[in-house]
């Protein structure tokens, strides 16, 4: 078996990107029976509020970038979008913390509904604007997903799976995974950022050679 661990944050635009790349890529890989997928927390702004403040093109203009630019990579990231089928809305954005939506996905894990809550709080954030850092606005997408409703008023009352989503942190930290979406495989990263699904595609083949001349095809 194959054993891709890939960190993402629902915040980032690559990620939705990066796990529609991914899945097209497994679909057209002949072993993809033979991958297992682990996904990982990772927060890009740990320190971002629960409240909406400045969009993402605020923020962006105070670093520096210019009207022009923003517009440029703002069209280029929706086009990149919906050439994958989904809605990129990332001049709307206003960044929140994701830790909660982290702790909902490993509670989701734990019901065999990792995939819809993915892109439940995915598309509730990139294409609907929605605040996933909001507890009412968490409770509808949990249950929306297939959560029961007392499992998501019981997750976010406290702080069950905060030690799970540290825990994927801190796994990160050890294999120096510091952007998001990346792939890795045996503790090196092989996939990072804005490749596309024929460049997952091909680090999958090679991944696969080199992990059966070393383990076999177990």
């Amino acid at each position: 078996m194959l054993t891709v661990e890939v960190w993402s944050d629902v915040v980032c635009p690559w990620c939705y990107l990066g796990k529609r790349r991914w899945e097209t890529a497994l679909e057209r890989f002949p072993h993809a029976d033979r991958v297992t997928t682990v996904w990982r927390s990772f927060e890009l702004r740990v320190d971002q509020p629960t409240v909406p403040g400045d969009t993402l093109r605020d923020m962006m203009r105070r670093d520096g970038h210019s009207q022009e630019e923003l517009d440029g990579i703002f069209r280029w990231i929706a086009d990149l979008g919906e050439q994958e089928g989904i809605v990129l809305r990332p001049g709307e954005y206003r960044p929140v913390n994701s830790f909660d939506a982290h702790r909902l996905q490993h509670a989701a894990a734990a019901h065999g509904l990792l995939d819809a809550m993915q892109e439940r709080l995915l598309r509730a954030y990139h294409s609907e604007l929605a605040n996933i850092a909001d507890h009412g606005v968490l409770r509808a997408l949990a249950v929306d997903a297939g959560l029961p409703a007392r499992t998501v008023e019981d997750v976010l009352s406290g702080d069950r799976y905060a030690d799970e989503v540290r825990a994927d942190e801190a796994r990160a930290r050890e294999v120096r995974v510091t952007s998001v979406p990346s792939f890795v495989v045996d503790g090196r990263e092989v996939v990072h950022g804005m490749a596309d699904s024929d460049a997952i595609l091909a680090a999958l083949h090679e991944e696969w050679k080199r992990h059966t001349a070393t383990f076999g095809s177990r």
